[in-house]
């Protein structure tokens, strides 16, 4: 899905926005505080319904404006269009598809495929485990139609058995959740190894390009211990059971996945440099976008907050050619429109912005001056 054409209203310093968007490359161009990323933030919120840069979606409301909304026209590659919104205001968000009110934000992501480059996105390996589950789920939320049912009936089923480990329930109440635990986390398992394979084949050939470092492996670990093998995961339930009682929590389990980058068998944290590993997120991230391709058959909405800043020219250039070869729609934001090249992109777009205002458009590349 690709957006045709966003409108934003009452979004943090934004005034009222309308662009017609590209298919492929646009650039968002213009001094700090301009609003270039708030621009991205807001579409960041149109898919994920929530923020990149705050937990509290009432900050995002302008100070004189009642609420703020997001909307978009999406067009999907099998040439069908969407509506889709969302708008919050001091007391509630509301999201709409196609027009209707929906309570799910499940509905909007799946119609607003959104991911994100910035300068926090190094913490996706140098962080904890959290945000590379997040990764892989964002992955198979999109490519399997099962997934989110699975995920949250073990979300429920460990939510109940954390309870009765707290509440010193009896152990057949605290293992009345374990077999639904098990059979929930099975699947999901299977959808996690599978994801991490998957991705491992598309990774190789983007941090080869982008980085220039061949064999990435992508090492996947399920949440509890391979060994020994013929323990399975109901087992190491039942026997860490008063363990778990003891410190309140179920401590094995999908919810501890996790994935790692290894290069030549070491892991990507020892072998490479700062900016390498900067070079190896892009390429994580890119590889996320192209396996959403092969899945949906269609584009997803790739969002880059200031790239120039992040990477040395040489190396700027090597991922904007890399970008170029990828089915995805871009929104890439620059001080300088001179900073990126849009060459590799014939229907590449340049947006102009000043004081949380879109000053002109114009075909990348070509100065706002020279235009008739």
């Amino acid at each position: 899905m690709r957006v045709a054409s966003l409108e934003v209203v009452g979004f943090r310093n934004l005034r009222q926005v309308g662009l017609s968007c590209g298919p492929g490359l646009n650039l968002l161009i213009g001094p700090n505080a301009s609003g270039k990323t708030s621009l991205l933030e807001a579409l960041y919120f149109l898919g994920r319904g929530r923020s990149f840069r705050t937990h509290q979606a009432r900050d995002l409301i302008q100070t004189d404006a009642a609420a703020f909304r997001v909307v978009a026209a999406m067009a999907g590659g099998d040439g069908r269009r969407v509506a889709v919104g969302i708008e919050r205001n001091a007391r509630e968000l509301i999201a709409r598809v196609g027009g209707v009110p929906t309570r799910s934000l499940a509905d909007l992501a799946r119609q607003t495929p959104v991911l994100l480059l910035n300068p926090d996105s190094h913490r996706l390996l140098e962080d904890g485990p959290q945000l590379r589950r997040r990764f892989m789920d964002w992955g198979l939320f999109h490519a399997e139609a099962g997934f989110l049912d699975v995920w949250r009936r073990y979300s429920v089923a460990l939510r109940h058995r954390n309870a009765a480990l707290r509440s010193g329930l009896a152990d057949r109440l605290v293992e009345a959740w374990d077999g639904e635990l098990a059979a929930a986390a099975a699947i999901l398992d299977r959808l996690r190894e599978t994801f991490c394979k998957a991705l491992r084949g598309v990774l190789e050939p983007l941090a080869d390009a982008t980085l220039g470092q061949a064999g990435v492996r992508v090492d996947y670990r399920r949440g509890w211990p391979l060994e020994p093998s013929e323990r399975d995961f109901p087992t190491w339930l039942r026997l860490g059971r008063e363990q778990d009682r003891q410190q309140g929590h179920t401590r094995l389990g999908p919810h501890r996945a996790d994935f790692t980058l290894r290069i030549a068998g070491r892991a990507s944290s020892d072998s490479l440099s700062r900016g390498q590993q900067k070079l190896l997120v892009i390429a994580l991230v890119l590889a996320q976008a192209e396996l959403y391709r092969r899945h949906a058959d269609d584009a997803c909405i790739l969002l880059i907050d200031d790239l120039p800043a992040e990477l040395d020219p040489d190396n700027r250039t090597r991922v904007m050619r890399t970008l170029a070869t990828l089915d995805t729609q871009l929104f890439v934001t620059a001080i300088e429109p001179g900073l990126l090249d849009a060459a590799s992109w014939r229907d590449a777009r340049s947006f102009h912005l000043a004081n949380g205002a879109i000053n002109a458009a114009s075909p990348a590349g070509i100065p706002i001056g020279d235009l008739p």
